[in-house]
């Protein structure tokens, strides 16, 4: 563990996704800590990101019976949110197996995918009435260039709900990324807010809610 996540309070595969530089590749921490995963993150740090989102996509999405793509799903705790929610038709799509494998336990899911959301052809447009991504976008992981990739499988009109670390957000000036996506015509960005997201650390994060436009594809 390194100066700066002792300092943070961090520990294990926290520490080592917070240290990742531009060009690292999280795909094998994930791997390697899909078993422990969630005793780490709620247990361990009281990790909330997937709260907060949810109830934004409740806030943001009246119809219960939406199509909700959950980009990043990881071991499903977004998708407990939303079914506690009422929420049920929803689907998931994540790199790496072992994490979608705990996911699939849980039989929250209607169907579950294996990908990479920048792979050409992955997410087919206007496929879903909604999309929600917790925790997919920080070094190793989606860079701030890749924000249109998230609206492209939204049909026109639908909700987009987003919540990534707040460690990159200035850095990687993401503000201006999304206006860029919104000049484009890809979504019109409702609202952002930054919140601390782990109960027993600080750790800032910020929301984004978003409507899907009418134009602006994106990348295919």
């Amino acid at each position: 563990m390194n100066d700066d996540a002792a300092r943070r309070g961090l520990h294990g595969y926290v520490a080592k996704l917070t240290a990742m530089r531009a060009g690292d590749d999280a795909h094998e921490v994930y791997e390697e800590w899909a078993p422990t995963y969630e005793a780490d993150l709620v247990g361990g740090y009281g990790y909330t990101a997937p709260r907060i989102a949810a109830d934004a996509m409740a806030a943001a999405c009246p119809d219960r019976e939406a199509e909700i793509l959950d980009i990043g799903c990881g071991t499903g705790l977004v998708a407990e949110e939303l079914a506690a929610r009422g929420f049920s038709a929803i689907d998931g799509f994540d790199a790496s197996p072992r994490m979608l494998a705990e996911a699939r336990a849980k039989g929250l899911y209607r169907d579950l995918f294996e990908g990479d959301v920048r792979a050409r052809g992955t997410l087919e447009p206007g496929r879903y009435d909604a999309v929600i991504a917790v925790g997919v976008f920080g070094a190793g992981h989606l860079g701030p260039e890749d924000l249109d990739r998230l609206a492209r499988p939204v049909r026109a009109g639908g909700p987009i709900v987003l919540y990534s670390s707040a460690l990159r957000w200035v850095e990687d000036d993401y503000p201006s990324h999304l206006r860029r996506v919104e000049e484009a015509g890809a979504w019109t960005v409702e609202r952002t807010e930054e919140t601390n997201y782990m109960d027993r650390i600080e750790r800032p994060g910020w929301l984004v809610v978003a409507r899907r436009g009418a134009g602006g594809a994106g990348h295919g």
